[in-house]
């Protein structure tokens, strides 16, 4: 799953535009077109520049993904154990590991891969699928980023690669969890992981 979901944040930094003014897929266009000059930019090829390529990617990335619906969606019925103040620290934590841990991986794994625009589904007047196709390794793998619009911004809040969507996954995981650890230390689980990631750039 983890190489899959490498590929969706892929998805995030080399969408084409190809839609008119505010369609989801349009709205993806300005990052799309600033990750990938932070991706190839030269500036960050030397190993001591990687942190700062890495922040910006970031950036761009909570810009186009809406990690409080992921998370709020991640969590399902569990998200009402938490309290108002733990559910934002929820959010807050695993963001920052969500962010650690791929865009790390998009740095060493990004080679220039190409999609497919397949097409766009409006579900409602705040609700989207993005179809597309990633060219992998050769391959060209079906995937689907759910768009939701909230205050005139599409944000991406789920991606599904070959039938696994990322929600579901992570919701399993954390359900299994909740089973023997309470809010706050599923909280402080996530802080632990993002340090063990820092501990080893």
């Amino acid at each position: 799953m983890r190489n899959i979901l490498i590929g969706c944040f892929l998805v995030l930094t080399a969408i084409p535009a190809l839609a008119d003014a505010d369609q989801p897929i349009e709205a993806l266009r300005k990052g799309v077109e600033a990750g990938l000059q932070i991706l190839k930019d030269p500036e960050f090829n030397a190993p001591e520049r990687k942190d700062a390529q890495q922040q910006k990617l970031r950036m761009i990335l909570e810009q186009s993904f809406d990690f409080h619906e992921f998370s709020r969606r991640v969590l399902a019925s569990n998200w009402k154990s938490f309290a108002p103040a733990q559910r934002e620290a929820f959010v807050k934590a695993f963001t920052e590991f969500l962010g650690k841990f791929y865009m790390a991986k998009l740095q060493e794994k990004y080679r220039d891969q190409s999609l497919i625009y397949v097409g766009q589904e409006m579900k409602s007047a705040t609700r989207a699928l993005v179809k597309i196709k990633v060219v992998w390794k050769g391959q060209q793998i079906p995937a689907v980023l759910r768009m939701i619009k909230r205050q005139g911004l599409w944000k991406v809040y789920d991606i599904e690669v070959l039938g696994i969507s990322a929600v579901k996954n992570y919701r399993a995981q954390f359900q299994f969890i909740l089973q023997t650890e309470s809010p706050a230390q599923v909280i402080e689980r996530l802080k632990m992981k993002t340090e063990a990631l820092e501990k080893t750039d």
